[in-house]
């Protein structure tokens, strides 16, 4: 019996040492939603990846085998209104990622999914989106310098993936270069 008991041990803090908090975010304006990135179950040199919130762990991209990544870049950002944003390998021929904050009217995650052959450049948080942008310098898709994903909080035709000459304007928004801030996480 005492060995089953050791073993069972063992088994549980062996299972709960696999995963790891690659990222904790407060997201909103008020920093109200708790958020956090998890990896655990390394296969090869990735990872499956996870989002925990209200009490929920789920995959990234809903099933285990589309949250497999590597080259995992992940930071909480904003100063008026906090952002987790993130970006890596996953499945698809292409970076995906994920922006997440605070909805403002609905006061819950409102979620952006991008993907693209580079990682995103500028994040811009406003009082009604959030938008991605991705410098695509006229190449794949489009002959436009950049690619802008947008969230609308209204809910109406709230996702949007635009090829745009120009950068959007920065009124009402706080506009983050991602490029300053993103840190990446590798495999052990």
């Amino acid at each position: 019996m005492k060995i089953l008991i050791a073993t069972c041990s063992f088994c549980m803090a062996s299972a709960s040492l696999a995963a790891e908090v690659v990222q904790v975010c407060k997201l909103g304006a008020k920093a109200s939603s708790r958020v956090e990135l998890i990896r655990d179950d390394s296969v090869a040199s990735t990872h499956i990846y996870y989002l925990q919130y209200a009490g929920q762990r789920t995959p990234l991209f809903g099933t285990r085998a589309l949250s497999r990544g590597a080259d995992v870049a992940a930071q909480c950002v904003g100063t008026r209104q906090r952002a987790l944003i993130l970006s890596g390998e996953f499945t698809a021929n292409a970076l995906q990622g994920v922006a997440l904050t605070n909805n403002p009217r609905t006061h819950k995650i409102a979620r952006l999914d991008f993907a693209e052959k580079g990682r995103p450049r500028w994040l811009y948080l406003g009082p009604q989106h959030l938008m991605v942008v991705v410098p695509s310098s006229g190449y794949g898709e489009s002959d436009a310098r950049y690619t802008l994903y947008r969230h609308r909080f209204s809910g109406k035709g709230h996702d949007r993936v635009m090829h745009v000459p120009d950068l959007p304007p920065t009124t009402g928004s706080e506009v983050i270069d991602l490029t300053t801030v993103i840190r990446r996480h590798q495999p052990d």
